[in-house]
């Protein structure tokens, strides 16, 4: 669809990451349409035409997911460009020992002129802002609180709840991330059989704990298990944001 509002040089950024796969149009003809209704469990054609009827038209092209999670430093850069509010969280200066974390995914609405930002931060929790609210807080010195989040105005009209589920599932995926990457040993789980106390021990991985066969078969559970799940919610994430392309680009690694 044709964008009108905005900069040129902001209209040209959204077309071409448009064409690269790192904006989603979410309620556009053009996105719904393309995707492969057998592999595609989203927004659907019907549901567009549904929503027309119930709400009108105001919601299309209203909503745009970006992705920055594989740290793409181009489009960071061309982002930073043309939001002042973002360079601005990247420019601040982090106190203490933790670094600044650059969100993930971001659902930009072009009606209400504000960005939802969401992201995995320590121990891989859950953290999320309407940007114009974090810097006014930020720049106020005021501490950073569930005030930073988005309005209800934000989401009235995301008809299919595209940004609610996406912070549920991110929610999901984190916790996924950190119980997967707080089981003992790897994913291999690669042990032998001690003839001393006849327990089983890990081949490459120091430890003086040992298990018996159950659990051995229990920890194989376990990451298949959190494997399986964080799986589902990357399925789940990438029917908007289809740059995500490795399972752990969006696990923060900080512990």
């Amino acid at each position: 669809m044709n964008y009108t509002g905005g900069t040129k040089q902001a209209l040209s950024f959204i077309e071409k990451y448009k064409n690269l796969g790192y904006i989603v149009d979410i309620y556009s003809d053009e996105w719904v349409n393309a995707q492969d209704p057998d592999e595609y469990y989203a927004i659907t054609p019907e549901d567009l035409v549904r929503f027309d009827k119930e709400f009108g038209s105001e919601y299309r092209g209203h909503l745009l997911a970006v992705y920055l999670g594989n740290s793409n430093p181009e489009l960071r850069q061309d982002l930073r460009k043309i939001l002042k509010p973002f360079d601005d969280y990247c420019n601040i200066k982090p106190s203490g020992w933790r670094q600044i974390s650059i969100p993930g995914l971001l659902f930009i609405n072009l009606k209400t002129q504000e960005i939802l930002c969401i992201g995995l931060g320590y121990k891989n929790r859950i953290y999320s802002f309407e940007l114009s609210k974090y810097m006014h807080a930020h720049k106020n010195g005021l501490q950073i609180t569930d005030a930073v989040n988005c309005s209800e105005d934000f989401y009235a009209l995301d008809h299919h709840n595209v940004a609610k589920r996406a912070l549920k599932t991110m929610e999901q995926l984190g916790g996924n991330y950190y119980e997967y990457d707080n089981l003992p040993g790897n994913a291999d789980v690669i042990v032998s059989l001690s003839e001393d106390d006849n327990l089983y021990y890990f081949d490459d991985y120091d430890t003086d704990e040992g298990m018996t066969a159950e659990e051995v078969d229990e920890l194989v559970a376990d990451y298949a298990r959190y494997s399986e799940w964080i799986d589902d919610c990357i399925d789940d994430l990438k029917a908007y944001f289809p740059k995500i392309e490795e399972r752990w680009e969006l696990n923060s690694g900080a512990y």
